[in-house]
């Protein structure tokens, strides 16, 4: 499912291809899977393919954040393999910048 910019600020993502278009500052992920194994993986790239961020689970109830802190032109979950990813991206207003 592709997600838009302009939706919430906390977007989730639950399905490898799911996609954020546009370019805009996130703070951070953040994986949550209550149901992983170890080795489940998570993948996120830019809709270039550059990664931004793999990380592998080490077991149930598996929490991580990741700061992101910069500009980013679209997010593409690669590979989820449990769990949800939350996008936490920046408000800004009009004229405003980091």
């Amino acid at each position: 499912m592709a997600l838009g910019a302009t939706d919430t600020n906390i977007v989730s993502m639950t399905a490898a291809a799911d996609e954020i278009t546009g370019t805009y500052f996130v703070n951070f992920f953040y994986w949550f899977s209550k149901s992983a194994i170890a080795g489940d993986d998570l993948s996120v790239t830019d809709t270039a393919g550059n990664v931004i961020w793999n990380c592998v689970a080490d077991g149930s109830n598996f929490i991580k954040l990741f700061p992101v802190k910069t500009y980013v032109t679209g997010v593409k979950v690669a590979t989820i393999d449990s769990g949800t990813l939350y996008v936490v991206k920046q408000s800004f207003a009009a004229g405003k910048s980091v």
